[in-house]
């Protein structure tokens, strides 16, 4: 009979292979060498973000005070009801389709890291409802005890091994499928931000809750075109491409941003 510590050093060597394989095939990280335990200073967007906030608003102020006054944007009961039957048919299948997925994920994330699976965290809904988004976790464990809310950047410190993986993949965002489910989330939409920011990003920019006029989704014009919010700029380039994407919403382009989302992943796109 196999001894039990026999059986787990078993394991986590079949883990280990099954890792490298999934990060050559996918060239994700570069450097597999780095210490995991290395002390990290981390900062969240101060007061000089917010300053070139202001600066960003009142050079478009006109845009931004249009899209205030705007009158409520006029989308179909059809198109509603068939995004609705459409996010619910692709996150049940996907549910499905992906539990093995979910597990082999879940044995990489206790082996690279202490802390839990699954990470949530409040963010801002339809008319502003707050609710609970799930992803697997991708940085170590409390990592804003010390910080407070701090600002997500695409190659964030924070990151642990595998997390670095799930991010670049987007594999982390696939919990989000059971937002979908409750109808908290749609597969396509406004990315939907913390109310902390949110807060702040109202009080500068004019109209900037109109983005909270729908349903938030996994994917989006915004997250397709520019990427992660990184500066002052990208948030007004952020906002312009989801009230663009509000303005057009139908099926025609929902499916085109999926079938866009699909290839970024399938690619790994940066």
């Amino acid at each position: 009979m196999m001894h039990p510590i026999n059986i787990e050093v078993n394991m986590h060597n079949v883990v280990n292979y099954l890792f490298k394989k999934f990060l050559n095939n996918n060239h994700a990280i570069k450097d597999l060498n780095r210490e995991k335990d290395s002390t990290v200073v981390y900062s969240s967007i101060d007061e000089r973000f917010y300053q070139d906030l202001e600066i960003v608003a009142q050079k478009h102020y006109n845009y931004f005070r249009s899209v205030e006054n705007s009158p409520h944007f006029k989308i179909s009961t059809t198109y509603l009801t068939a995004k609705r039957c459409l996010d619910l048919f692709a996150a049940i299948i996907g549910l499905i389709l992906f539990l093995p997925l979910f597990l082999v994920v879940a044995i990489l994330i206790k082996l690279d890291s202490k802390g839990p699976v699954f990470f949530s965290q409040e963010r801002v809904g339809k008319k502003g409802r707050i609710f609970r988004i799930h992803k697997f976790r991708t940085m170590v464990q409390e990592a804003e005890r010390k910080t407070g809310p701090v600002w997500a950047k695409k190659d964030d410190p924070r990151l642990t091994l595998v997390g670095r993986v799930l991010r670049k993949s987007k594999i982390d965002e696939l919990p989000q499928l059971f937002n979908v489910i409750k109808g908290d989330m749609s597969l396509v939409g406004p990315r939907p931000e913390r109310p902390c920011f949110v807060k702040r990003f109202a009080e500068i920019m004019p109209g900037y809750n109109r983005r909270h006029d729908v349903i938030p989704g996994i994917t989006g014009l915004a997250q397709l075109r520019n990427g992660y919010d990184s500066t002052p700029n990208h948030l007004y380039r952020k906002l312009r491409y989801d009230v663009t994407y509000i303005k057009k919403m139908g099926m025609a382009i929902d499916f085109r941003l999926l079938a866009e989302t699909f290839l970024a992943v399938l690619l790994v796109k940066a």
